[in-house]
């Protein structure tokens, strides 16, 4: 009997699920279907021809990946056993490889279908031990983070950590419950609580209970396809149709829909936000909190929502521009009706995740100096006239130059990447031409990117402030700034890592399986490494600040070192370059005074004496991996962990007074989006607004590491104004 044949009657005989849950619902067996196939072998040909380790799939660690898939569906082993992990290596690896290559997803769906009947078991039984909870004196103690954990060795071991699982669930919504500063609770009063915390405990193990019956076939394959690439690098995933959309949408900042945002509350679709400007706040039916009971397409038949997937709730609403959707509503303001509303859908742009900027009024030296601060979260872009992140900084630091700032701060703390031209084009706003990128293909050719460009947008003192969560393109501009000595880069010891770029590959569809051009899976590939034009690699190490900040994200694994499978570092021949005359650059003495002075201020300032008790305390909690399971000793760690906390609170609340004022600028798409939004809800007629705001205010809390580069950035003037008095040149030409 062939190795096959022999893993399809491991399969029947191992597999068997039974029809209906504890609780009477089906269980839907999913299947794999004649498009997964194509796409299974289409994704297995993308990775052997495209990925920059130049991968096959004949070389995969089987084992590692099932290792991979199993801790992708359970993360916390806490529904598989040890013995029937062993059982799924010792019969599906040999053949995980020929599966593969035949585009076969078997596997996948079998391993998932004993999971899914393991996992709604557990919850069964689980909901009854919640209902069956009883309060007891104990020193066990539950390790609550299992992700490091080995799988228990038999379902009897298994048993004995629910118990203790369920136990620690309640007793923690006990103690989130108990105000800390009164006594332990009366017997009356406790009763009354542990019956409250039994409540939430059982409303939460049915919405997951629920969710994990909701899974589909396509998410099955995602997971297991994902699985697949993440063994050959952290960036390669596999994309099926519904997170494809996603992506273009977090890329692009728009997409076609009618302008909400929706949740499930308890399985009714719940309206979270209207977004400004968009087709529902412009009905002006709608509002926060109004609950959808049925959707219905054009003159189409109305379908029933309650209950229903939220993601198959948004497919329903969403569709082409100039559609028509309909809606069967239950208002917040009067629940006890519905009415009909109807919706054309429109192309809706996401004005709160493009860049925004401020003007900050800093008193340093008995001065007043105005400093701007744009904020970039992602490097996005359009094919077309939607927005694009140079751009959009362009026209920001225009407005920001006729209010005549002397110096500027880009914060890239949050920007985990975008588009590599966008880096490429918004880099070469602060430099007259010059390298900005070296990028190696998988055959070891190297090409340099260039900013061609001799316009300067702003050619005066920049700062980059940056955290380890600046990655990718971020950290491409960073770097390329930080080479140039154009920038000053401060913030945490260093950047993310990621020094890798993927390209989106769309997979060709067969004719059998064609619907539109658009519609179909894809994989995002790591095709290229890239390198700055000193010939470094940002990758595993990122670009390290100039002027360092304490924080916190340093003791957090969200590096590009804390994920599985990332490349290695390397580097390549520097870019040799000769700068213009007219080109800012800083000067490394004034540098080393600039971070003298800011660690002078870090040993004696009270807000870093803020953050370095922050991290102490995040610290020791990070160091404890175990619970007591006793009510008492939990009360008694709730009080020493409010104390502490409450101190560290009001040390914060007391810099509430030293902010420097700001006002707000907007880009002129987002005030037009506003200006829409206040016609739709009837406030005023539609008109030209300033996007700039009147008055300077204090923000109502501190962010302390922009506090501290407004400072840095006060320090760098004085520095230049004391160098230009004493005839000292503030810039020179040097070959990098």
């Amino acid at each position: 009997m062939s190795k096959i044949k022999k893993f399809s009657s491991f399969i029947l005989n191992l597999f068997i699920l039974t029809s209906f849950t504890g609780y009477g619902d089906e269980i839907s067996i999913l299947e794999p279907t004649a498009l997964m196939k194509h796409e299974t072998k289409w994704l297995v040909q993308a990775l052997e021809q495209a990925h920059y380790n130049k991968v096959k799939i004949q070389d995969l660690n089987a084992s590692k990946f099932l290792n991979s898939y199993l801790k992708k569906l359970d993360p916390q082993k806490i529904y598989f056993t040890n013995s029937e992990v062993e059982l799924f290596h010792k019969n599906i690896t040999p053949t995980i490889i020929t599966y593969f290559k035949q585009g076969n997803l078997y596997p996948a769906f079998e391993i998932f279908g004993k999971y899914q009947s393991n996992a709604v078991s557990r919850l069964d039984s689980a909901l009854e031990m919640i209902s069956e909870f009883r309060l007891v004196e104990s020193n066990e103690t539950y390790l609550f983070d299992r992700t490091k954990a080995i799988w228990s060795a038999n379902k009897e071991q298994l048993d004995l950590l629910w118990d203790k699982l369920i136990r620690h669930g309640v007793l923690n919504e006990l103690v989130n419950t108990v105000d800390s500063n009164k006594s332990y609770p009366n017997k009356e009063i406790l009763n009354g609580l542990v019956s409250d915390a039994q409540k939430v405990l059982n409303d939460r193990y049915t919405r997951w209970r629920k969710n994990i019956l909701e899974f589909e076939s396509e998410d099955v394959q995602e997971i297991y396809l994902s699985s697949l690439t993440q063994c050959f690098d952290p960036h390669t995933t596999f994309m099926n149709l519904k997170e494809k959309e996603k992506f273009d949408q977090a890329m692009n900042n728009e997409f076609v829909g009618i302008g909400a945002v929706l949740t499930d509350v308890d399985g009714f679709c719940t309206i979270k936000e209207l977004l400004p400007g968009g087709p529902a706040e412009a009905c002006r039916e709608l509002e926060p909190e109004d609950i959808i009971i049925k959707v219905a397409q054009a003159e189409g038949p109305f379908v029933d929502v309650v209950d229903m997937k939220l993601s198959k709730i948004v497919d329903l609403i969403k569709g082409p521009k100039d559609t028509i959707v309909r809606m069967e509503i239950k208002p917040i303001k009067s629940p006890t009706t519905t009415k009909i509303i109807s919706i054309v859908r429109d192309k809706i742009k996401l004005t709160d995740k493009l860049a925004n900027a401020s003007i900050h009024m800093v008193e340093h030296e008995n001065k007043n100096h105005k400093f701007g601060v744009i904020e970039l979260p992602s490097f996005y872009g359009s094919a077309g006239k939607g927005p694009k992140a140079t751009d959009d900084v362009e026209e920001l630091i225009n407005v920001l130059k006729k209010e005549n700032i002397e110096g500027l701060i880009l914060d890239l703390r949050r920007n985990g990447g975008g588009y590599l031209s966008e880096a490429i084009d918004l880099a070469g706003l602060f430099i007259s031409r010059g390298p900005v990128v070296q990028v190696k293909n998988t055959d070891g050719k190297i090409r340099k990117k260039f900013d061609f460009d001799p316009k300067l947008v702003w050619n005066m003192p920049l700062i980059l402030l940056v955290s380890r969560q600046s990655a990718s393109a971020s950290e491409i501009v960073t770097g390329a700034l930080k080479n140039h000595k154009r920038a000053i880069v401060v913030g945490d010891k260093s950047t993310h890592g990621k020094g890798t770029v993927q390209s989106l590959l769309q997979m060709n569809l067969p004719f059998n399986f064609m619907q539109s051009a658009k519609k179909g899976s894809a994989a995002k590939i790591t095709i290229q490494k890239y390198y700055l034009p000193s010939g470094e690699s940002t990758q595993i190490y990122g670009v390290k600040s100039d002027i360092v900040l304490p924080s916190v994200n340093e003791f957090l694994p969200i590096g590009e070192s804390d994920l599985d499978n990332a490349l290695e570092w390397d580097s390549i021949a520097p870019v040799n370059h000769r700068r213009t005359e007219n080109e800012f650059v800083y000067d490394m003495d004034n540098v080393e005074e600039i971070q003298k002075r800011s660690l002078d201020r870090q040993k004696m300032a009270p807000e870093f004496d803020y953050i370095h008790q922050n991290i102490e305390i995040f610290k020791d909690r990070k160091n404890k991996k175990n619970a007591v399971l006793d009510l008492a000793v939990r009360l008694q760690d709730k009080i020493q962990d409010t104390n502490s906390t409450d101190q560290l609170n009001d040390l914060y609340d007391s810099f509430d007074g030293i902010s420097f004022p700001k006002k707000e600028i907007k880009l002129r798409i987002v005030e037009d989006q506003l200006a829409k939004s206040r016609v739709a809800r009837g406030e005023i007629d539609l008109e030209t607004n300033s996007s700039i705001e009147e008055e300077y205010t204090k923000p109502d809390s501190l962010d302390i590491r922009l506090h501290e580069s407004l400072r840095i950035m006060s320090d760098w003037l004085s520095i230049r104004e004391k160098s230009q008095i004493s005839g000292t040149p503030f810039s020179e030409i040097k070959e990098i």
